[in-house]
């Protein structure tokens, strides 16, 4: 069997060209699909009053994905540029740590997610593997960001004197916005605006 660095660049054109095309074209529709389908199946439950996925997460996927197709055609026009000057291929290390960084990006964006519950607000933030909780009757205080102009409000900032958990706000999505209203409702919390 031959190793990538020793295959023709020939060869690989079709695969890699058609590779790094697929990835390229499916990366503006791929992360809304892959985002949601991971995050339901390994962390959604009926029990979460709201789950929310983060523009970041699917930002991040989108970028994944633009990543990977860049060092595929890197890989290939490279081999192709050194192949022509009679020269051995030297660079393989390079472009397998790019994809390994680029696969990093694509597992740390299906990472990133936040619920609330009847137990209190949990994230995961997007740098992190660990999920962050804080429960309702730990709560001290309440913030909420809000844009300037309209006052529409951005995030919910749950926090006490250890933990500080911030909650995306979207005012289309029906099961946030419930649940921001139900905990508002079974807590008499002061909530403090801060403008964007």
């Amino acid at each position: 069997m031959q190793t990538l660095k020793n295959i023709d660049s020939d060869t690989l054109f079709p695969y890699l060209m058609t590779s790094g095309l697929i990835l390229l074209i499916s990366a503006f529709f791929m992360p809304f699909a892959a985002i949601m389908l991971v995050q339901d199946l390994l962390f959604y439950s009926p029990d979460h009053w709201s789950f929310i996925r983060p523009t970041e997460a699917y930002l991040a996927f989108f970028i994944g994905m633009i990543w990977i197709a860049l060092i595929v055609f890197s890989f290939l026009f490279t081999k192709m540029h050194i192949e022509k000057k009679g020269r051995e291929y030297k660079l393989t290390w390079i472009h397998i740590i790019n994809f390994v960084f680029a696969i990093g990006l694509l597992i740390l964006s299906i990472y990133h997610y936040a619920y609330l519950d009847e137990e209190g607000a949990h994230a995961n933030s997007f740098w992190t593997f660990t999920e962050k909780s804080i429960a309702w009757n730990d709560v001290h205080e309440v913030t909420r960001l809000v844009e300037e102009g309209s006052l529409g409000v951005i995030s919910y900032t749950f926090s006490n004197d250890d933990t500080s958990i911030t909650i995306p706000f979207d005012y289309q999505d029906y099961h946030t916005n419930r649940a921001i209203k139900r905990i508002r409702e079974l807590y008499d919390w002061e909530i403090v605006d801060i403008v964007n």
